[in-house]
Parts: C-alpha cells; structure tokens; sequence
C-alpha cells in the first residue's frame, strides 16, 4: 500500500507541469478587445473594426486598433488575429456596435455569437452607429486617447444617471424571445468627439426606427422606475392659464430633476384592443426661463397640470409612431399575454394586432419642492 501510494505521488508531482502549461496566458502575449464594431461590406461581407488593450513596456501606446473583413463576426476575429502579434481575446469586451445599415438588416446572427462566447460577459454593452463604425472607431482623437473605454464609459455614466436606457447583451435577448421589442444607444461622431445620439428602436432582432432623448425620457419612465431622473419641457404660456399673464415669452422652458415615478399597464379590452398607461411621477423643479412666483400653490398646481396634459399628449404621438413601426418596446404584448388565460399569443399573431391598438395615457405629476429659477 505504501508503495502504491510512492508511486501515485510520483506520478501526479510530474504531470504537474504539463498540466500547469496546458492553458497558459501571458497579460504581455494577449490583445484584449475592449470594443468591437461591425459594418456592413457588399456582398455578405462585413468588416469588424477593433481596440485592444495590450501591456507591453516595448510599446509607446497601450492601445491598438484593427479592421478585418471575413463573412462571419468569427472569421474577421480570426483575420485579425493574423494581423497582430498579440493573441486576440475577448473576455474584456465592454461595447458591440453596429453600423445602422447592418441593424436595419438584422443583428441577431452577430448576437447570438457573442452570447455563444463563454469569454464575453451578459453585461456587454450594445450599440448602433449613425455612419460606419469604422469611423468611429479608428479616428484619432486629440482628447480621446482611447475611443473604445471612451464610449463603454459615456454609456455606463449615462445609464445609471438614469439619462439613458440600458441595452446589455442580456437585456437585448431577453426583449428579443419575448414580446417586447429591444432598444439600443445610437452613437455618431461629431467632429473630434462620440456623442448618444439618439435611441435606436428595434422590431424584433431589425432595427425600424430612432426615438429622441426625450421620447426615450417616456418609454425609460413607463418601462421601469425612476429613482433619479431628469427631463426638460417647454410650454406654451397659454397652457399655464392666468399666472402666466406676465409673462413676455410664448414658451417657459421647465427642467424637473430628481424623478421618482412608478407606472402600470393594463389590458382594457381586446376588441378593440386597447391598454391604459397610469403614471405617477413626483420631482423637483430646478429650473424656469419664466419668472413665476413659485411659493404660490396656485402656480404649482398650474405648472403640474401643463405638465400633466404635454405628457400625455406626447405619448399618445409616441405610442402612435411605435404601433405604425410596429416595434413594442414598452412591451404590450407581454401586458396581453399575462393578462389572457391561454392565449397563446406568439410574436406573428402580435404584430398584427398591435398595429390597431390604441391607448388610454394618464400622468399624475407632483412637485415636491421648487428650486432656483433662471
């Protein structure tokens, strides 16, 4: 026995080195993707444009930048790679973009691999770009050294300050294999420096249209809470009746900060089709073109009721651009699905009854306290 287990120690002290060299790793030997783009090439082609971070005390910049064309996501990876004289790896990757003309054809080959990646992370960031990405990507900026961290930090800052809606690797698909159509940042470049543009809206894995930040302020705010938001409103001085009889100026710019909100969707019937939308949303008023007295309850409680009737009436214009889209980002069909006992609603049948449903919208706005005025 005591010689059986001589040898067994003997044995599993040599393979110790092989085994320790079977998966090796050297920082200084790996490119690792930060940011990886795709653009559509003619043909089935598309070129992906990348930024990797390497360590190297041999080189003057810790930033790389490669392009490769291939006909899969996998092979301009590959194609890359033979580009480099570091070894391409993607656990580090932080942003996806797509070039818009690719999006409006369909993502969800591109996605599906990345998901597939066991290296690459759920929390991956998504985008769509407004020009190519290459563009965007491989320009040198004089204040940017490094675009990629650049644009995974512009979108992360701007999500949990609630300014944006987050659109993960793992919220995308989730939308996707639902019935709640997904949204993406829009990126573009405007001269030396990477903007969020707009918010791509998506029918199915399809890009179908743009909403701007604005609109993004209601679909982010009947979608899900807000703890801490923001927006502005202009006005028209008539809306706010006679405590505006003062007032020189034909709109009052307002900006409402530190938003608390809650909301619920519900079924109302299904022939017509139709879903009410209740909103309760409560905030400080920071900011005001106009001089209102705002110690008056008198001048809140008009302020909160044009407030109350500009937001319902521009979510019924919303709501009305998204069913002609037919892209349900709020997720309706979800509200339909849950709320009918066997109804066994699938993506097709969706599509076609979203197209005529309509929407009774209802806000409850409370300010909670008023700030400085302009």
């Amino acid at each position: 026995m005591k010689k059986f287990n001589v040898i067994f120690f003997l044995v599993l002290v040599m393979s110790l080195p092989l085994s320790l060299h079977l998966k090796k790793n050297v920082l200084e030997d790996l490119g690792m993707i930060i940011a990886a783009g795709y653009d559509e090439l003619e043909g089935d082609s598309i070129k992906g444009t990348y930024v990797l971070h390497q360590i190297d005390p041999n080189s003057k910049t810790p930033v790389m930048r490669l392009t490769s064309e291939a006909l899969t996501s996998k092979g301009a990876r590959v194609a890359a790679n033979r580009k480099s004289h570091k070894k391409l790896v993607s656990g580090q990757l932080r942003v996806a973009i797509f070039n818009e003309k690719l999006a409006k054809k369909g993502v969800l080959p591109l996605v599906d691999t990345l998901f597939r990646d066991a290296s690459v992370s759920s929390t991956l960031y998504m985008a769509v770009s407004k020009g190519d990405v290459e563009d965007i990507l491989m320009h040198k900026y004089p204040d940017i050294p490094d675009a990629g961290a650049y644009i995974v930090e512009n979108i992360h800052q701007n999500v949990i300050r609630e300014q944006f809606i987050s659109s993960t690797l793992h919220e995308f698909l989730s939308n996707y294999y639902s019935l709640e159509d997904p949204m993406i940042p829009l990126i573009e470049r405007k001269g030396e420096s990477v903007e969020l543009k707009n918010v791509a809206v998506f029918r199915g894995d399809r890009m179908v249209g743009t909403v701007n930040p604005n609109e993004t302020f209601y679909l982010k705010l009947i979608r899900n809470r807000y703890k801490a938001g923001s927006f502005e409103l202009s006005l028209d001085r008539e809306d706010l009746g006679k405590v505006a009889s003062q007032i020189n100026d034909k709109q009052v710019r307002i900006v409402i900060e530190n938003i608390q909100s809650d909301s619920k969707k519900k079924l109302i019937s299904q022939n017509p089709l139709k879903f009410r939308v209740d909103v309760r949303m409560k905030g400080m008023l920071t900011e005001s073109s106009a001089q209102l007295d705002l110690g008056k309850p008198a001048v809140i409680a008009a302020l909160e009721q044009a407030i109350t009737r500009k937001s319902e009436a521009e979510v019924q214009r919303l709501f009305g651009r998204l069913t002609a889209m037919q892209s349900d980002p709020i997720g309706f069909g979800e509200v339909l699905r849950s709320q009918v006992y066997r109804s066994h609603l699938t993506s097709e049948v969706w599509r076609d009854m979203y197209k005529s449903a309509t929407f009774d919208v209802h806000f409850n706005l409370r300010i909670v306290r008023a700030g400085q005025v302009e």
